[in-house]
């Protein structure tokens, strides 16, 4: 397999489904043990079929009477029982031997010393543009702790054979000089060429981390996975330092080109201690070098390049014409991908009202002239509540209390974007994210067509692939970043 090639494994095969409910509750090993039962089973069964048809075949000799036949099949299936019976107690036995080793519940992380010292570690990340300032370390203060970022414009990446968003074959970062004699030596043995790209603006950002964790992701055991879900809260939570500094940047300069960053912009990340480096990413999507490669049950265990539509599809759809607020429907669910959250809730509201009034002249032209339609519809104009009560007389159809609700609530949360200047954070994006979801929910009843609704809900988790994803929740206090256990697991 292409390392430069991620690969999605999709649990829609009904062989993966049969003991779904079994693995959903256990452990890592319990789990390997379900699988090989499962696979024991499976052999055994495809044996016995296969033996059922060669003494089913109409191709043997006629001479052969049903009696004959039928003792045979008797017999190797009676044979193939105890084969299988023999199977099942191997198994059986080996997990009755590890019974006292296995743990009752398990979650992601529960490998590591959630309690463990901290250690000094650097935090490096490019920015996707310059900051026009001299090499300088800033004090940067948030939520009563300050932070040491170095803003370093001389920093060039090494590759080994080929330069990629994912950063995956780059093995050095930093200011050009000479590579250490072992470092030097292993590249002039492995014969591959190495490629130099310069940076633009790059932020190190001094900051503490738990040295276990650390520890952990430079093993390659299992604990190295939840290590590094653990190190991309980590990074995340620094985000906030990043935009602070640029906060103040462009306040001080008023710069063009700089702007606040999410996941979206800088996806990845070098947490560095001493020599050792490791490379994180917050959002899988900005990383990927190539298409991935899916891989079912639905196309028979064979990978296959991910795709949402098809050529015709695609060619058939050049002629759909966008019903009012759609684009910017689209908008809203592109704009919380890009991290550019208030926006996000300003578009979904945009998208709502341009329905409604659509939907709402329609209703209008069914009883009135055109004059008179758009005299209403402008005495209307600043009462949207008016709006939505006024279509569901006319249309009998009754918007559900709870989508009447979150209208309410994000119509509020965009009110204070626009008129309070209220700025949605990276850490307050769950709000956004409830109120673009809603908002498609609520279009979708407005808009009336199961055909679009479709197209929007469906297969959700096959778009959501790459999306930015962050297991543990974080803060930043008087003492440092905290990632926190996940809440159900605060008594382990």
């Amino acid at each position: 397999m292409n390392p430069r090639t991620p690969t999605v494994f999709s649990t829609a095969s009904s062989g993966i489904f049969g003991f779904s409910r079994e693995l959903s509750t256990t452990t890592p090993r319990r789990a390997q043990q379900v699988i090989d039962l499962h696979r024991c089973r499976t052999q055994e069964n495809q044996r016995i079929s296969q033996e059922c048809g060669q003494e089913r075949d109409p191709s043997q000799n006629d001479s052969i009477s049903s009696q004959t036949a039928s003792s045979n099949y008797s017999f190797r299936s009676r044979a193939s029982r105890k084969t299988l019976t023999g199977l099942r107690r191997q198994v059986m036995n080996r997990m009755h031997a590890e019974k006292k080793a296995l743990a009752r519940s398990y979650w992601v992380g529960q490998e590591l010393d959630w309690h463990a010292t901290t250690v000094p570690v650097q935090l490096h990340v490019e920015l996707p543009y310059w900051l026009m300032v001299p090499d300088c370390t800033q004090n940067v203060e948030v939520n009563g702790h300050t932070f040491l970022v170095d803003i370093r414009d001389d920093y060039v990446e090494l590759y080994l054979n080929v330069i990629g968003d994912s950063k995956s074959t780059c093995f050095y970062t930093g200011p050009p000089q000479r590579l250490r004699p072992d470092v030097q030596n292993a590249i002039d043995k492995s014969k591959a060429p190495t490629m130099r790209r310069k940076c633009k603006t790059v932020l190190l950002i001094h900051s503490e981390c738990s040295k276990d964790v650390v520890v952990a992701s430079r093993q390659k055991d299992q604990r190295r996975r939840p290590a590094l879900l653990y190190l991309q809260s980590f990074c995340e939570a620094h985000l906030e330092v990043v935009n602070r500094l640029i906060q103040q940047y462009r306040l001080a300069t008023y710069d063009y080109f700089a702007y606040e960053v999410s996941p979206w912009d800088v996806p990845v990340w070098f947490l560095k201690l001493g020599t050792h480096s490791v490379r994180i990413i917050l959002q899988d999507y900005a990383t990927w070098d190539q298409k991935p490669r899916i891989v079912s049950g639905v196309s028979g265990g064979r990978k296959e390049r991910y795709k949402l539509i098809d050529p015709s599809e695609l060619q058939a759809a050049l002629g759909l014409r966008p019903s009012a607020g759609e684009l910017e429907l689209l908008d809203a669910l592109n704009f919380m991908e890009r991290g550019d959250y208030s926006e996000a809730v300003r578009r979904i509201v945009t998208a709502i009202e341009a329905q409604t009034e659509f939907l709402l002249r329609k209703e209008l032209l069914k009883r009135h002239a055109l004059p008179d339609v758009e005299k209403k519809l402008k005495a209307s104009e600043k009462d949207f509540p008016g709006r939505v009560r006024q279509y569901q007389k006319l249309s009998r159809r009754k918007l559900p209390d709870h989508l009447h609700k979150e209208l309410t609530r994000t119509r509020m949360l965009r009110h204070s974007i626009v008129h309070n200047g209220k700025r949605i954070t990276h850490g307050e994006r769950g709000q956004a994210q409830r109120s673009v979801d809603t908002g498609r929910w609520i279009f979708n009843w407005l808009e009336n067509q199961p055909a679009r609704r479709d197209v929007r809900e469906k297969r959700i988790g096959m778009r959501s692939l790459g999306r930015h994803f962050s297991l543990y929740n974080t803060e930043i206090t008087p003492a440092g970043v905290t990632v926190h256990k996940p809440d159900f697991a605060i008594s382990s």
